[in-house]
């Protein structure tokens, strides 16, 4: 029995899938966010509100060891320059401190009015993250105010101020946030990412029944093999138009999300379907049905995009294997769309169009390679 090939082949098959399907959980198993973008506008003049925006600012890690959360700050002169920054992308949150922080926080103990301390949250860049952004930024603001309550009070004394002439109360907690979500994903949570694998799939078997269908066509002559591909060219183009707007309209009617530009999102849809349609084909073009274990295997590395933040991915991964996932740019591209009222001709937007380029030169070059293969099959 073992020496046939095929039990042996059969042995490493599976050790190679074994270790294959383990790596691809790797990104999940223990994901921990690093650098994460956060921004701080300090619209206040005084010395309490500089000391405020320092201090939360020099809090850079949260945790100990590896599976510590780390914090990219960046300052922003005010509250409008980072709302342009997170209609960008750019910023998963920011801490504004208002103008007058430092005047309102010396009648807080008067008044019994906290100062209020605004936190922007960017929730469509990641829901995930940004929620986790938002605990993370109101504790930080919380056990900032916790602590100058504390020192207030201690000030308070030394001076001998009488306490019953003072609002105590106040002072246990004299700053609060005021939390306000910008792009949120309410009701239409996972709109974009549910193009992910109605586009893939239907574009993986379109492109193997036509290139089973022209596995059947006779070649005797170069011009019928050019006629035979530039018309498979066509179909595929017709194709990834009627699936891209079926898509769009089935996730519109079926699963009730709403989008600004229905049309919009579907040009986008279509011109995804058509780039992965191209580099499939292309990948058939030249490995044959081999190249269907490959096309599974960027969706099988392409499912932990669905919910981590890239701040999340272990940077292997994220330096190695996500550049070479066009399913990626599909995701953003559409996320561009649907929160951000994006352009259809976004980056995401080009980047597929050149997966498609790439895809129709490997289709085209091809037609060498059958043509020389049908000219040694005529000599034999």
């Amino acid at each position: 029995m073992f020496k046939n090939k095929f039990y042996i082949f059969s042995l490493i098959v599976g050790l190679v899938l074994a270790l294959i399907l383990v790596v691809a959980q790797f990104p999940t198993a223990r994901p921990v966010a690093k650098n994460i973008p956060i921004a701080m506008v300090n619209e206040d003049q005084g010395p309490m509100g500089q000391k405020v925006a320092k201090q939360l600012t020099d809090i850079t890690k949260l945790g100990t060891g590896s599976q510590a959360t780390t914090i990219k700050w960046t300052t922003k002169p005010t509250e409008q320059s980072i709302k342009r920054a997170m209609d960008q992308e750019k910023y998963y949150g920011a801490i504004i401190i208002p103008k007058n922080f430092s005047q309102n926080m010396q009648m807080v103990s008067k008044n019994g009015q906290p100062v209020k301390v605004k936190v922007l949250i960017n929730q469509a860049k990641n829901a995930t993250l940004a929620n986790n952004v938002q605990v993370m930024l109101t504790g930080m603001v919380s056990k900032m105010s916790a602590g100058m309550g504390q020192m207030m009070l201690q000030q308070l004394q030394q001076n001998e101020v009488p306490l019953q002439a003072v609002n105590t109360e106040s002072l246990t907690n004299p700053v609060v946030t005021k939390v306000d979500v910008r792009h949120s994903v309410k009701e239409k949570n996972s709109a974009s990412s549910a193009y992910f694998q109605p586009l893939w799939m239907a574009s993986l078997f379109a492109t193997f029944l036509v290139f089973t269908a022209g596995k059947t066509i006779k070649v005797e002559r170069q011009r019928q093999l050019w006629q035979l591909r530039l018309g498979q060219i066509g179909f595929l183009t017709g194709t990834a138009a009627i699936v891209g707007l079926a898509t769009t309209w089935l996730v519109t009617y079926i699963l009730s999300y709403t989008y600004d530009d229905f049309w919009k999102m579907a040009c986008f849809s279509m011109i995804a379907a058509a780039a992965f349609m191209f580099i499939m084909f292309g990948l058939e073009m030249w490995l044959g049905f081999a190249a269907l274990p490959v096309i599974a295997l960027l969706m099988l590395f392409s499912a932990p995009l669905m919910q981590l933040a890239p701040e999340m991915i272990p940077a292997v991964y994220h330096d190695w294997l996500l550049p070479w996932l066009p399913i990626r740019f599909l995701l953003d591209g559409a996320k561009s769309i649907v929160y951000y009222q994006g352009d259809l001709f976004n980056v995401n937007t080009l980047k597929l169009i050149s997966v498609g380029v790439v895809g129709l030169v490997l289709i085209l070059l091809s037609i060498s390679k059958d043509w020389w293969q049908v000219k040694r099959h005529f000599e034999k």
